[in-house]
Formats: C-alpha cells, structure tokens, sequence
C-alpha cells in the first residue's frame, strides 16, 4: 500500500515537470508564439499549428493531477487533509478542462481562471488541515504557497504590471508546483 501512495504522489510533481516539455513541443511548431507577449493557452487555440500537442498535454497533466490528489487522500491522517485532496481532484479536473475547452472556446476563460484559484484554494485548505494536525512546518509552507499567490500577482500588476498573461500563467504554476513537491515530500516521508 505504501509503494501504491508513493507512486500516486508523485503524479502531481511529474504533472508540472510535464508543463515545460508539452510547452516545448507546443512552441516548436508555432514560432510566432512568445512567452512575453500572448498567454500558454494560445498555443491550443485556433491560430496554433498542431494545437492537439498543448491541448492533449494538458488534459494528461489533469489526468495527472487526479491520480495525485488520490494519493493525497489515501495519505490523508485526517477528515480536513481528505477534504482539501477532494479540492485537488476538482483543480485536476479543471486542468483537463483547459485542454477540452481550448483557447477560442466560450469556457476556455472560466475553467482556466478556476484550475488556477482551485489550486490555490487545495493547497491552502491542506496547509490548513496539516497546521490543525500540529504538522506545523508543512502547515504554514503550504498555506503560505495557497494564500500569497493572488495577493502578490494583484500586487505586480498594480505596481509593474505582467509582460504577458504567460508569465502570469508560469507565476502561479509555480506556486502550485511547489505546493505539489512540499507536499508529496512531506507524505513520502510520513509513509
């Protein structure tokens, strides 16, 4: 049971190590594509050449994400810890969406927009749940990772501004990266 957790956690970081190579494959065959000037979902939207790679990609990454929240719900020591695994199995779903409803698409917006504050919203609950459980490091590491993300973007828009909704994008990936890795860490280690 315990190679069974391991290897579900592990989805969620293999989820967004995924990101950069699907990005890759996606940019390579659209050139006029710039991380500084258009948004990650226009290389699956109807300008893009072989939009099937980002849009493809991203439902796997979902996929992948649903597999992960599985893990953290069988690694889960407490009611709170299952119920923000539940918030993660909705976020995978929302990221397939992104793929199933590409750019161009009437709910392309909304199902991007929510992958990304449904994430926000997991890893907050599960930092949450953990701090109620006297994890107290991995506690405040992922409610911290939940909580400073739409702050801190309203923040650099209001002062500087986004060069592209792609950086913004990559902004908030990473933070729901990192939440995965702190996460899986911490459950590996508990296993």
């Amino acid at each position: 049971m315990k190679n069974l957790v391991k290897t579900l956690l592990l989805a969620g970081p293999l989820a967004f190590a995924a990101f950069p190579v699907v990005v890759y494959f996606s940019a390579s065959s659209n050139p006029w594509w710039s991380l500084y000037k258009h948004a990650f979902s226009d290389l699956g939207g109807p300008r893009a050449a072989n939009p099937w790679i980002f849009n493809y990609g991203l439902m796997a990454m979902g996929l992948l994400v649903v597999v992960y929240s599985f893990g953290v719900l069988l690694a889960s020591k407490t009611k709170y810890e299952s119920f923000a695994a539940g918030l993660l199995f909705v976020a995978g779903v929302f990221l397939f969406l992104i793929g199933y409803y590409p750019s161009g698409t009437k709910p392309h917006t909304f199902v991007s927009l929510w992958f990304y504050l449904q994430s926000f919203i997991a890893s907050t609950a599960l930092g949450i749940a953990l701090l109620l459980s006297g994890r107290k490091a991995v506690g405040t590491a992922l409610l911290a990772l939940g909580l400073v993300p739409v702050p801190l973007g309203t923040l650099i828009e209001a002062t500087v501004g986004w060069p592209s909704v792609a950086i913004l994008e990559l902004a908030g990936a990473l933070f729901i990266g990192a939440s995965a890795i702190v996460a899986t860490l911490h459950y590996i280690r508990e296993a």
